[in-house]
């Protein structure tokens, strides 16, 4: 499969669980360092934005990981396209820390 295709079949996937997907070329001097795009809410729905001016495989990783964060294992996917997402969406996506652990405090006692 084609960067361009593996693209195609992403994009369509977003439509499937009715996320859109824009595609507006990004002033480099509003951000430090490498923006892309990613997944985002506008007025309140979900939508993914991807920079223009990159590459497919850009636009694959980062359609990739925007997809990851949505529950697909009810929706039959090609095993390239799965693995695709698996490889960039779930891989990247942070795990939650532990809480700070904190000593308990010792019982009050009532006097009265």
């Amino acid at each position: 499969m084609l960067a361009s295709e593996l693209v195609s079949a992403l994009e369509a996937l977003a439509a499937r669980l009715g996320v859109p997907v824009r595609y507006d070329a990004f002033d480099r001097g509003l951000s430090k360092g490498r923006t892309c795009g990613g997944l985002c809410r506008l007025r309140g729905q979900p939508i993914i934005v991807l920079d223009a001016n990159l590459g497919p495989r850009d636009h694959i990783a980062t359609l990739a990981r925007a997809l990851g964060t949505f529950d697909l294992d009810a929706i039959y996917l090609p095993p390239l396209v799965r693995r695709t997402i698996h490889a960039h969406g779930k891989a990247r996506v942070l795990m939650p820390r532990p809480l700070a652990r904190v000593k308990p405090r010792p019982p009050r006692s009532e006097s009265g």
